[in-house]
């Protein structure tokens, strides 16, 4: 049965996580009568042209969409919700209206003054502001940093769930990550059909259905964490969606300064304000929390800085697991407010080193190492889940790790070419000819290696599409390869005439194209969001194999071909040659070009020290010691801000090379930052007299906005 909710809106403030995000009161005063006017005049306008909502037609997608609410569930409210810092205490959040953060087109309606600004009465939620709202209901959740707007989305997106779960025919929640929005130039709608695909593995018609037939709720987290010179255009992208698609409705989180220094505005109906916690909200907390908070409570009392960090829900929270048991004279009383956040979360990372010293499989210099390497990664690719497999080449900044890099591929293209140099010589005994085979296709392979973005080969599906497109490139690649092989040919065999060079590069060229396009018709896209660590990898090995074979197939079916009808006399090893040639061709473009680039890659990063050898298990001590979250088989830092704060840590030195690591010039000390003066313009801060470089938008110390007066 479903239970009536209570007029409360409770927050735990571990982790800023709501606790009972329910509805309260119905009515509200005259500006309330105006305000809901307006919106639902707002979604009448919206609805104009726009196709209708279809409801589901059949079992099967009845099914499709259980499985996608399960997933939803799965992944955001047990992965991420419920395994938030402790449940110790709750809290009652306010909210704020902040109409003025949107633009309506109804803009000429007569507006009470202060309207942007009203708080909204004690116990309304966000469930209250959202279901007040008619039908293509959009809404913007501002607010601080650490103030608990994804844990506000999750509560939401649970609600959602429930009642969708009772009427499978309702809008679908899905909580989608805005960080991945990148500069595609592609429309919102295929942004999100991609995304559908990769997070929770919806086939890409069935997304695109779904989206023209507005069967979606969507959820959207992390505006500020698009990178900033694509968050405009992440904003016209939404805009223009929403036109396109009036019956979808979109919630949006962004903290509230990074929206405000936007010149775009977001076309939504509403936009409320998370409010920090009072000193009064503070008090209560801590009273309950017992004796072992009451060195907190004591310099709280006279300490106004640490007031200030206390209204943070996930601060404080932070606070009661650092300082925890500490006296009085172990907490710091002086420093900037930023000195003091700084202290606390290093006192929270060292509290959490000490969880469980029975299982500690690293020291805790290595792991530190290692989460503060990881964190300046993500911050640098503006990145908020981390999945192994999806750790690129471009993650190498330094010179001598990317040489590295480069020979661990060549190498592997000189083995590869060498095995078919070998039975190259089954059909000619030229040794000259064979090293015109290893040089040339050497340095193709190394150059498409080297120089691509690793992509796992996961799921293999036959596309005719697909097929078409890489036959058409295979062959042209084989073309253009097997006129090179026939010159080739000639240069270090004078005897033969070139045409019988070229004759015989173009067969092989033609041969491997061929190949290739067959091969490409079975490939299929990647899956995000993982069941395992490193999924995608091990699936690229499985269909790698399985590609190999086919390969081989292919390939001794057209070698005995060539070798035994079309060439006079004719040439039997053309059977082996051809197997082998196949062979290659599956292993390398069928997954095993992901699996060479991840293994080289992941081995130059361990011998540099920036991962351990067994990430995977890492990454799950890291999550047993409350600073990672599992989220399926990928990773979250229980908050941004904790890896903010990793990611402005020291780097620690390597043991390989005793030099640091420095992955991020705008997380380095502001030594190194004068150091490098002389080679880059600086800006400084004018909050805090930090020295940052020119190409960054926010202070690496107070994270305040460049150009922007103290406060």
């Amino acid at each position: 049965m479903h239970q009536e909710p209570q007029p409360l809106q409770n927050l735990n403030i571990d982790g800023a996580l709501i606790r009972e995000a329910q509805i309260g009161q119905a009515g509200r005063d005259l500006h309330q009568i105006q305000y809901l006017t307006v919106n639902e005049t707002f979604s009448l306008a919206k609805l104009i042209g726009r196709r209708e909502v279809k409801p589901p037609s059949g079992k099967q997608e009845y099914r499709f969409r259980e499985v996608l609410l399960n997933k939803v569930k799965q992944y955001w409210i047990k992965g991420v919700l419920e395994k938030s810092l402790y449940t110790k205490a709750l809290i009652d959040l306010g909210l704020k209206e902040r109409l003025d953060a949107v633009k309506r087109p109804l803009s000429n309606v007569p507006q009470i003054p202060d309207e942007s600004g009203q708080t909204l009465p004690e116990g309304q939620s966000v469930s209250d502001v959202f279901n007040q709202m008619g039908k293509g209901r959009t809404l913007l959740i501002l607010g601080e940093p650490g103030a608990g707007k994804t844990i506000t989305l999750l509560k939401l997106a649970q609600e959602l769930i429930t009642r969708t779960e009772k009427d499978l025919s309702q809008p679908l929640p899905v909580v989608l990550n805005l960080s991945s929005w990148g500069n595609k130039h592609q429309t919102f709608a295929d942004w999100l059909i991609e995304e559908l695909h990769s997070t929770y593995q919806i086939s890409q018609a069935l997304g695109k259905v779904w989206i023209e037939d507005q069967q979606l709720l969507l959820l959207l987290d992390g505006l500020d964490e698009v990178r900033i010179e694509q968050r405009e255009t992440c904003i016209k992208a939404i805009n223009q969606f929403m036109q396109e698609h009036g019956l979808i409705e979109i919630v949006v989180t962004s903290r509230i300064h990074d929206y405000e220094a936007l010149s775009e505005r977001l076309q939504l109906q509403a936009a409320i304000c998370i409010q920090s916690l009072t000193s009064q909200q503070v008090e209560q907390y801590l009273d309950r929390a017992g004796e072992q908070l009451e060195a907190v409570k004591t310099l709280l009392q006279e300490d106004t800085t640490l007031q200030e960090l206390a209204k943070s829900p996930l601060t404080l929270s932070v606070m009661t697991l650092a300082y925890k048991g500490k006296k009085l004279e172990d907490l710091p009383n002086t420093g900037s407010k930023e000195e003091r956040r700084k202290h606390l979360f290093d006192a929270y990372i060292e509290r959490m080193f000490q969880r469980r010293q029975s299982q500690q499989r690293y020291s805790k210099v290595q792991a530190r190492r290692w989460l503060i390497w990881l964190a300046q990664q993500m911050y640098q690719k503006s990145q908020t889940v981390f999945v192994i497999e999806r750790i690129q080449p471009n993650w190498l900044s330094n010179r001598v790790p990317k040489i590295f890099y480069q020979l661990g591929v060549f190498l592997f293209g000189v083995i590869t070419c060498g095995l078919i140099g070998i039975f190259g010589n089954l059909i000619s005994k030229s040794q000259s000819i064979n090293l015109v085979y290893i040089v040339v296709v050497t340095v193709v392979l190394t150059v498409y290696l080297s120089n691509t973005e690793i992509k796992p080969v996961e799921t293999l599906r036959w596309s005719w599409q697909e097929a078409k497109k890489s036959l058409t490139n295979g062959l042209l690649g084989g073309l253009f390869l097997g006129l090179i092989v026939g010159v080739g040919f000639k240069l270090v065999e004078p005897q033969p005439n070139i045409i019988d060079g070229l004759e015989l590069g173009l067969i092989h060229g033609l041969t491997g194209g061929l190949i290739l396009g067959f091969l490409g018709g079975l490939r299929g896209p990647e899956i995000e969001t993982k069941t395992i660590p490193n999924q995608g990898i091990w699936n690229s090995v499985r269909n790698a194999i399985l590609m190999g074979l086919i390969g081989g197939l292919l390939g001794g079916f057209f070698g005995a071909l060539i070798g035994l009808k079309l060439l006079h006399p004719p040439h039997p090893s053309w059977l082996q040659l051809g197997i082998v040639f196949g062979l290659v061709f599956g292993l390398v473009f069928g997954g095993g070009k992901a699996c060479l680039q991840h293994f080289t890659l992941r081995l130059i990063l361990y011998s540099q020290n920036y991962i351990p050898r067994n990430y995977a298990h890492f990454l799950e001590y890291a999550t047993e010691h409350i600073f990672l979250q599992k989220v399926g088989g990928s990773y979250i830092f229980i908050h941004r801000m904790l890896l903010e704060h990793f990611a402005q840590m020291e780097p620690a030195f390597t043991q390989s090379t005793s030099q640091p690591i420095h992955q991020s010039t705008e997380l380095n000390s502001n030594n190194n930052l004068s150091r490098n003066a002389s080679s880059q313009t600086l800006i400084e801060c004018t909050n805090c007299g930090r020295n940052n470089p020119g190409n960054f938008n926010f202070c690496t110390k107070c994270g305040r906005r460049l150009n922007q007066p103290p406060s």
